[in-house]
């Protein structure tokens, strides 16, 4: 009877709001004339508001609004706008036919061998530097901002599949939205109001985040992504940064060389000429777009433009990326009104076909868009993002005055079922084995079990090894976490272990304190992204079984304190006992064993990275998105009898990377690294150089020089590395349907060993100084096999006078769009 009761209390409830809250509500589908084709991205929007939505892959779409709207409008790339009169404050059913707008040259042109649209787009390229609002003076604005991601291609049939009965209330939830056929299954949505300020001084963006609303979602690491900043998006840039790759914008400078461009049409709007035009790629495998934008005649400013990326285009896993922008004026200035971007990703097919992905929708919404100087708060930071202390915490009334925009029905609804999944045994199960896969480790709640591809390796000293490791999460501690390991070797029948802390005095900007210890296995001058040598691929992807490891034991204290943004400090103290090995023995010039050396070190280093983005989960830190130079200064001092140290020396090193676009031709890629090191000291104390003797392709290693075949007390290198993100493959028929793409590289290394200056222990086989001439290795590769792997020709270009084979084939994985 309490349920009866309840349901009946539900219907009057939403019959009462239905009285006292009148909608005028529209749905259909769209489709081509001639061809019957369901039109999918079309964009619906009701005249005079920002109400709008977008036909789904069948083309078909419902809108509804509790303002009274009398007049819609239906856009889309490659089509004519078409608007219909409905009736406001009722149910409407409207399909719609669109007809294409058909491009010819003939149309458009003036004279014989002219076409009027080329003019037009020199003058916008003369007055893009005034019109970009990069370049505005100084300017804020109030920003909202919502985000929907959604699985596209969810069907019926999924609904009789055991494995997905959990989700039998989200089936239900779809279908009460009525939308016919395949459809979406919404699995995130979010809001958030924020304060955009763009300093025109020191030409930098900032945004301080208000208030965020997400489905399910309530920590820092996800509502810095719910603004602006990570969006990136300006039609007026030369190139549209997504990842590493350059999408070459219809307003580029050279547009001339990539796009056809066609005078459509010229209106009076408001008092004012628009000039309607269109664009087409030349080459439909470059990363271009197909659509049209709006000018003004006087300022020669967008208005209005919608694009979206070529199909053909050599971008992996982006099926569609659509993005739309109107301007208004604001005095003399065309300034951003209202923004969408949607990213339509591939992940799998299944067995009809049809592609199951992701959709991405994003719309912006400008309010109060005023010049002048930002708050000094907004000035601190390069591109700096501020998440207010109650951001997550606004309540519905805030959000019922905040929004400039209308929430759909369906989109209302997102919340409440997306918190649902949450709770389902499934959605946790798969959501723990994606951590794991990422971060390594099993989360049990208060500790985290693993890294998993540590827990077998074998080697030449151990045998086969088995190691067992785990931490602590914020569960168990916020602000400290205990790690520790344990691993016995069946061939040395001896075990290892390490364990320490970390406390954590802030993490933005992040203040730490740490201990760590260890009695293991070491390679000594293993480079930074080399597999660590317990890692179970060191062993399958070896060359040969590594024997050139040294027991170690290791502590280590460090301080590390952020000032600011992309400027830190590390202060550690180690304590260092490395002993003699079966295959790396310690010998003095008489011929005796030495057992082991001790060291003592106090190390202060220095990092500058002045672009680098990051988000912190927990306690990890994930950077991303970095274009600019990234620095490191070391400076290390050896004590003698410092912690046991036998040793008096001193170290400096250096390391610099970048990363430069150099559209439309790719990146470059640089490394480089110098050092010296004064006093006297055996060689496991001098710069052992970088090498490589699995078939991975290791970034940061000379890939044909063997480990511990080189060491140095002053030296230098470089690397280099071009990406040319297909600039020429995709130029060749065949291919360019491959979507192959093309990396060339060298990497040189100049070194001095003095002799007289190192007397302490004599090298082992196979290890020596370098001569006066720089060793040196090229490669050339080809990236996005299968849109994940990497094949590389590495060429030893000297010193093989004991070497077997001066060409290497190497392997390795990477994701990338």
């Amino acid at each position: 009877m309490n349920k009866y009761i309840s349901l009946i209390i539900i219907l009057l409830t939403f019959s009462v709001n239905i009285v006292n809250a009148q909608k005028t509500e529209i749905s259909g589908k769209i489709t081509e004339q001639g061809t019957n084709n369901p039109i999918p991205y079309v964009s619906i929007v009701f005249k005079g508001t920002y109400t709008g939505t977008m036909s789904d892959l069948n083309g078909n779409y419902n809108l509804s609004s509790t303002k009274p709207a009398s007049l819609i409008e239906f856009t889309a790339v490659g089509y004519k706008m078409q608007s219909f009169t409905i009736k406001p404050n009722q149910v409407n059913k409207l399909d719609v036919v669109m007809v294409e707008d058909v491009v010819s040259l003939g149309e458009v042109s003036v004279r014989p061998g002219e076409n009027p649209a080329i003019p037009l787009f020199r003058k916008i390229v003369d007055h893009k530097k005034a019109n970009n609002p990069s370049n505005f003076p100084s300017w804020q604005s109030q920003l909202y901002t919502k985000t929907e991601i959604d699985i596209k291609n969810i069907n019926g049939s999924l609904r009789k599949k055991k494995l997905l009965k959990q989700f039998d209330f989200v089936f239900k939830y779809i279908d009460s939205l009525e939308i016919e056929g395949k459809t979406f299954l919404p699995v995130f949505f979010t809001e958030t109001v924020s304060k955009y300020s763009h300093n025109s001084t020191l030409n930098t963006n900032s945004e301080e985040i208000i208030a965020n609303k997400a489905s399910g979602m309530t920590s820092d690491m996800i509502t810095q992504f719910t603004g602006k900043m990570y969006e990136g998006v300006n039609p007026y840039d030369n190139y549209i940064m997504v990842t590493d790759i350059g999408l070459i914008s219809p307003l580029n400078s050279l547009g001339l060389q990539f796009y056809h461009y066609y005078l459509r049409d010229s209106t009076i709007v408001n008092g004012r000429k628009i000039y309607e035009i269109s664009f087409k790629p030349k080459l439909p495998q470059d990363p271009t777009f197909k659509g049209k934008f709006w000018i003004e005649d006087e300022t020669f400013a967008l208005t209005k433009v919608d694009m979206q990326l070529s199909v053909k285009a050599n971008v992996n896993f982006l099926n569609n990326l659509q993005y739309s922008a109107e301007y208004q004026k604001n005095g003399e200035r065309w300034v951003p009104r209202n923004e969408l971007l949607i990213a339509d990703l591939d992940i799998q097919k299944d067995k009809d076909s049809e592609k199951i992905g992701l959709m991405g929708r994003k719309t912006n919404v400008y309010r109060d868009f005023t010049f002048g100087e930002p708050p000094q708060a907004a000035v601190k930071q390069k591109n700096a993002i501020i998440v207010g202390k109650d951001a997550i915490k606004k309540d519905d009334l805030f959000w019922e005055k905040s929004r400039p925009i209308e929430l759909q029905k369906r989109e209302a609804g997102i919340y409440s079922m997306v918190d649902s999944i949450k709770n389902v045994p499934l959605y946790k199960t798969v959501a723990e084995y994606l951590y794991m896969f990422y971060y390594g480790y099993r989360d049990l709640g208060k500790v985290e079990v693993g890294p998993y591809y540590y827990l077998f390796s074998s080697n030449k000293i151990e045998g086969a090894r088995l190691r067992l490791g785990g931490r602590t999460t914020t569960k168990f501690n916020p602000n400290l976490r205990l790690n520790g390991y344990g691993a016995y070797g069946f061939g040395d029948e001896d075990f290892k272990y390490g364990g320490g802390f970390e406390y954590y005095f802030s993490k933005k900007p992040r203040s730490m304190v740490s201990l760590q210890g260890k009695h293991d296995y070491e390679l000594l001058g293993k480079s930074s992204n080399a597999l660590m040598e317990d890692n179970i691929l060191t062993s399958i992807l070896s060359k040969h079984p590594n024997t050139k490891l040294n027991m170690v034991d290791r502590v280590v204290g460090t301080f590390d304190q952020e000032w600011t943004k992309g400027f830190s400090n590390q202060l550690s103290v180690t304590s260092t006992h490395i002993f003699s090995g079966p295959y790396v023995p310690f010998i003095d010039p008489q011929g005796n064993i030495v057992p082991s050396i001790k060291t003592g070190e106090i190390k202060l280093n220095t990092r500058y990275s002045p672009g680098t983005n990051f988000v912190q989960d927990g306690f990890e830190r994930n950077t991303f998105g970095n274009y600019d130079p990234v620095l490191n200064i070391g400076v290390t001092a050896g004590l003698k009898g410092f912690l046991g140290g036998n040793y008096e020396y001193l170290k400096l090193d250096f390391n610099l990377t970048d990363k430069i676009k150099l559209n439309p031709f790719g990146y470059l890629t640089y490394y480089l690294q110098a050092g010296k090191i004064w006093g006297n000291v055996p060689f496991p104390l001098m710069k052992i150089h970088e090498g490589n003797e699995t078939y991975a392709f290791d970034l940061y290693a000379f890939n044909l020089m063997n480990y511990q075949e080189f060491v140095s007390d002053t030296y230098a290198s470089l690397f280099l590395e071009h990406h040319f993100q297909g600039f020429f493959l995709n130029k060749v028929p065949l291919f360019k349907r491959l979507k192959w793409r093309e990396v060339v590289g060298m990497r040189s290394l100049i070194g001095n060993y003095d002799e007289a200056q190192h007397t302490g222990l004599v090298f082992p086989a196979g290890m020596t100084g370098l001569r006066n001439t720089p060793y040196t290795e090229f490669s050339a590769g080809i990236e996005n096999i299968f849109k994940i792997i990497r094949v590389d020709a590495v060429w030893r270009y000297n010193y093989n006078e004991n070497q077997k084979t001066k060409l290497g084939i190497l392997f390795s994985l990477q994701i990338t769009l």
